[in-house]
C-alpha cells in the first residue's frame, strides 16, 4: 500500500515551511495580584505549558459564566485545534461571531481554524479582516505568512513573518517559525532556549525538535553538505521501473540511483521528502554516518529508528551531485523490492516530468525568472545554509540573492494548475461527488487513489474493508471502502467505486491543514505529470493511446 516517508527532514517541512496554529498572541490584562491570578491567566498558563485538558476546563467555566468573553473563547479554540478537534473549534468561533464579537483576536483565530480545515480563501479573508480592524494583530500576520508560503508566494510570506516577529518575538508560534530564518549556530541556541522553557507542543513535536537540535549540535562546526551539481549535463532522462508485489498489481515506480557508485533502486514518491534507504543499502554504499535520528510515516507504530548520513556522490540519470545528506533506517529492509525511496522534491530545483506511459523521468531546467541569468541546480536532500562557508561580506551578498521569491508563472505555464505546497507535499483542490473543494495529495507513492474516512463519510457510504491489508513506514493501517467517488481536479473528472479509505488525521496534523485524500499511481501512472516545485505548479496530460500496459 502507500509508503509515506516523513524522515527527519519533516522538521524542514513542518517546522520551517509551515507555521503551527493555535497559540495566543495578544497579552491579556495583568492579574490583580501575583498570589491569586485571574482564572483566564491560569487557563493561559496551562495552555502555554501544554496542559490542554486543564486549560479547557477553565476556559469552559469562564465561557459558561459569560459567553461574550472573547479571550476565553479564543483560548478554548486554540486548545481544541491542538487536540485536533477542528470542527468543535470552528463551531465555537462561528458562535462567537454570531454574537457580533468581531474582535481582532477572534477574527485571527477563525483564520487559523479555516486554514486547518483547508479553507484557504476563507482563512485569508479572516486574517485580512483582522488587520483592517487592528494593523498590529500579530496572529493575522503569522497566519498570512503560513498561507502565502503554501501559495508559493514566499517573499510575501517572509515579509508577513517579519511583521509578526517584530510584534511578538517571544510568542511560541513566532519563535518556532523564526528558527528557519536564523543561521545554524543562532538557530541551535534559539531552539535550546525554547526547549528549556515551558512550551505548548505535544510529545511528537518536542521529540522531533530535540532530534533536530542534536543534529545541529553535531554539525554546526562542520562544513555544510550542499549537494552540488558536478556534471556538465543540464537535461537528463532515466527509465522508471514498474514495481509489482505480484503479477496483477503495481506498487509504484522504481528509480535507479547511484550512491557512491553503488547502484540502488528507490521508489519514486511525490508524497515523500528526501532520500530514505535501508540499513543494508547504506552500508553497501559506504555512507558516512552523521547522527542517529528517527523518522515517521503512515501507520500506528510511531517513530522508527534511523540516522542521517552523507553520500559523497549521488547520480540520477546523467546528473551527478556531490556531498549530499540522506536518511537511513535501522531496519535492514524497509520496502519490499526496493532499497528505499526518494521524494520527487529531491530534484525540485528542476522541472520534473514523470511520464508514466513512457516509463521515463525527465529533468530539465526550470524557466528562468526575468531577473535570473541561470536557473539554480542542486539536490534538496536536507542540509542548508551553504553560504556559511563564505566570508561575512560574501555571505551577506548571497543572503540578499537568496531572499525568498514569489511564484513566477512562465508564459508556457499559464495553463498549469496551482497547488498548495507544504514542503514536499503538493495539495491540489479536488471536488468529491460535487462537494466543495477538498485538498488531495499528489502521491505517486500511493498505489491507489484513496480518501480520508472523514471526507468519505461526508459524501458517500463508508464500510470496513477487512480484505485489504497493508501499512506504511510506521506500521499497520486499518482500511475502509468508500462506495462511490467522483473525483474532479485540474481539468480531469473520473468516477470510481469502492475507493480505499483510511484515517489521514496524522498527516493532516503534521501538514497543518486538512488532507482529504491521495491521488495515487493507478491514475497518475496513466498520465504525464509535470511538476514545478519552485512555483507550486503542476500539469497533467492524458492520452488514451499512451495508457501503459499495467493499466489494462
Amino acid at each position: 500500500m502507500n509508503d509515506r516517508t516523513l524522515p527527519f527532514s519533516l522538521l524542514f517541512l513542518f517546522l520551517f515551511n509551515s507555521l503551527a496554529v493555535g497559540q495566543n498572541s495578544v497579552a491579556p490584562p495583568a492579574p490583580a495580584t501575583a498570589a491569586a491570578p485571574a482564572p483566564w491567566a491560569a487557563a493561559d498558563a496551562f495552555r502555554k505549558s501544554g496542559k490542554l485538558d486543564e486549560a479547557a476546563q477553565l476556559y469552559k467555566a469562564l465561557l459558561a459564566a459569560d459567553p461574550k468573553r472573547v479571550h476565553a473563547r479564543v483560548g478554548l479554540m486554540q486548545v481544541l485545534l491542538r487536540q485536533q478537534r477542528v470542527e468543535e473549534a470552528y463551531g465555537l468561533g462561528k458562535a462567537g461571531l454570531a454574537m457580533s464579537s468581531y474582535t481582532t483576536e477572534l477574527l485571527a483565530e477563525m483564520g487559523d481554524v479555516e486554514f486547518r480545515r483547508g479553507e484557504m480563501m476563507e482563512a485569508e479573508g479572516y486574517y485580512l479582516h483582522a488587520l483592517r480592524v487592528n494593523e498590529r494583530e500579530m496572529r493575522a500576520y503569522l497566519g498570512l505568512a503560513q498561507l502565502y508560503d503554501a501559495y508559493s508566494m514566499h517573499r510575501m510570506a517572509y515579509d508577513r513573518l517579519k511583521d509578526a516577529h517584530a510584534l511578538a518575538p517571544r510568542d511560541p508560534d513566532v519563535q518556532r517559525a523564526w528558527f528557519g530564518m536564523l543561521p545554524r549556530r543562532e538557530r541551535l541556541q534559539s531552539i535550546e532556549e525554547y526547549l528549556s522553557s515551558p512550551h505548548p507542543d505535544d510529545e511528537d513535536y518536542t521529540r522531533n525538535l530535540r532530534r533536530y537540535a542534536d543534529f545541529l549540535r553535531a554539525t554546526v562546526d562542520k562544513p555544510v553538505h550542499a549537494c552540488r551539481l558536478v556534471s556538465s549535463v543540464k537535461v537528463t532522462q532515466t527509465p522508471l521501473i514498474i514495481l509489482r508485489p505480484d503479477p496483477r498489481h503495481v506498487e509504484g515506480f522504481g528509480l535507479p540511483v547511484k550512491l557512491n557508485q553503488h547502484s540502488v533502486r528507490l521508489k519514486l514518491d511525490t508524497g515523500a521528502n528526501g532520500i530514505l534507504i535501508s540499513r543494508n543499502a547504506a552500508e553497501s554504499a559506504g555512507l558516512e554516518r552523521i547522527i542517529n535520528l528517527g523518522y515517521s510515516g503512515v501507520g500506528s507504530g510511531g517513530s522508527q529508528g534511523g540516522y542521517t548520513a552523507v553520500a559523497k556522490h549521488v547520480r540520477i540519470g546523467e546528473l551527478e551531485f556531490e556531498d549530499c545528506v540522506v536518511y537511513a533506517s535501522d531496519k535492514p529492509s524497509i520496502i519490499d523490492g526496493v532499497d528505499g525511496l526518494i521524494g520527487a522534491d529531491v530534484v525540485g530545483s528542476y522541472l520534473i516530468d514523470i511520464d508514466g506511459p513512457a516509463l521515463k523521468l525527465k529533468l530539465s531546467p526550470l524557466p528562468k525568472r526575468p531577473e535570473e541569468e541561470t536557473a539554480p541546480t542542486a539536490l534538496d536532500t536536507g542540509d542548508e545554509d551553504a553560504g556559511e562557508k563564505d566570508t561575512a561580506e560574501k555571505a551577506t551578498k548571497k543572503a540578499e540573492l537568496r531572499l525568498p521569491k514569489d511564484r513566477y508563472v512562465a508564459p508556457e505555464m499559464k495553463d498549469w494548475s496551482t497547488v498548495f505546497r507544504f514542503g514536499a507535499h503538493l495539495l491540489i483542490p479536488t471536488t468529491v461527488n460535487d462537494s466543495q473543494n477538498m485538498l488531495f495529495l499528489i502521491d505517486t507513492g500511493a498505489s491507489h487513489n484513496m480518501i480520508s474516512t472523514v471526507a468519505a463519510s461526508k459524501v458517500t457510504k463508508v464500510s470496513r474493508d477487512e480484505a485489504v491489508k497493508g501499512g506504511g513506514l510506521s506500521g499497520p493501517v486499518d482500511f475502509y471502502s468508500a462506495d462511490k467517488v467522483k473525483l474532479h481536479f485540474s481539468h480531469f473528472t473520473q468516477q470510481y467505486y469502492n475507493v480505499l479509505s483510511f484515517d489521514l488525521s496524522n498527516i493532516s496534523r503534521l501538514t497543518g491543514t486538512e488532507v482529504s485524500g491521495l491521488l495515487g499511481l493507478d491514475m497518475l501512472g496513466m498520465m504525464e505529470v509535470k511538476i514545478d516545485y519552485r512555483d507550486g505548479l503542476v500539469d497533467f496530460s492524458y492520452d488514451p493511446k499512451r495508457v501503459p500496459g499495467f493499466a489494462h
